[in-house]
């Protein structure tokens, strides 16, 4: 498999200037889309920059060489939750200490650390996708039981690679974490289809009138589900 090189990194850099009313000191800001781009007070004397530019050279090669080795790995920097109409921004701060990860405002995560240990950072993430599947699931599901009338004894989130869903005969119900990429309607109907499941452990045609009562576009939403892996990222298996 090709795998994409590190970029060398050259000096100085291209830059971006954008000048703002309301900054009292330069910032430096450095991404995969826009590169190097710095912010300056509005009356800041742009002859300064060479200089400010080699005071900082260490931090602006950090950084750069972080924007690389990302854009190298399977890490995100989104996550696009279908079902909630949710999309999180992921963001990657490097530093000398065990790594954390941070909520903020406006949908943005943040992993402080040791970035450059993707698996770990993979691993910190499907456990925090885990979390917000485990909540909206729960919900979901009883929500579903009580308007269908349909009850289950419990609930399992799990990681299946060939399954969105089961159910035993002592009405116990798994679910797969991912259904939180699906669209809702998808996500819905796999609800739909275990708790009938509930009445008719099997696929009779008893079993598919009960899920059509409550799904009518059952049929095509099972049609879509069988492409539905292809909504969900590599990283992520």
């Amino acid at each position: 498999m090709h795998k994409e090189q590190i970029e060398p990194f050259t000096w100085p850099p291209a830059y971006k200037i954008k000048k703002h009313k309301r900054a009292r000191s330069v910032k430096f800001r450095v991404s995969a889309k826009h590169g190097l781009e710095i912010t300056v007070p509005y009356r800041f004397n742009l002859r300064n920059i060479p200089a400010i530019l080699a005071e900082n050279k260490a931090w602006i090669a950090k950084h750069f060489l972080q924007v690389q080795i990302l854009k190298t790995s399977e890490l995100p920097t989104q996550i696009h939750f279908s079902a909630i109409q949710e999309v999180w921004s992921i963001h990657y701060e490097p530093c000398k200490t065990k790594l954390t990860m941070i909520e903020r405002p406006l949908n943005s995560l943040v992993l402080v650390g040791n970035i450059y240990d993707h698996a770990l950072c993979k691993k910190k993430l499907l456990a925090w996708v885990k979390k917000k599947a485990q909540l909206y699931l729960t919900q979901s599901l009883a929500y579903f039981s009580e308007f269908t009338q349909l009850s289950y004894e419990r609930l399992t989130i799990r990681d299946q690679q060939t399954l969105w869903g089961s159910c035993t005969a002592k009405k116990a119900i798994s679910l797969n974490y991912k259904l939180l990429l699906l669209p809702k309607y998808l996500a819905d109907y796999v609800i739909i289809h275990e708790l009938c499941h509930t009445k008719h452990l099997n696929h009779s045609e008893k079993f598919w009138h009960l899920v059509a009562q409550y799904d009518p576009h059952c049929k095509q939403h099972r049609k879509e589900l069988r492409q539905a892996n292809q909504l969900i990222p590599a990283w992520m298996y």
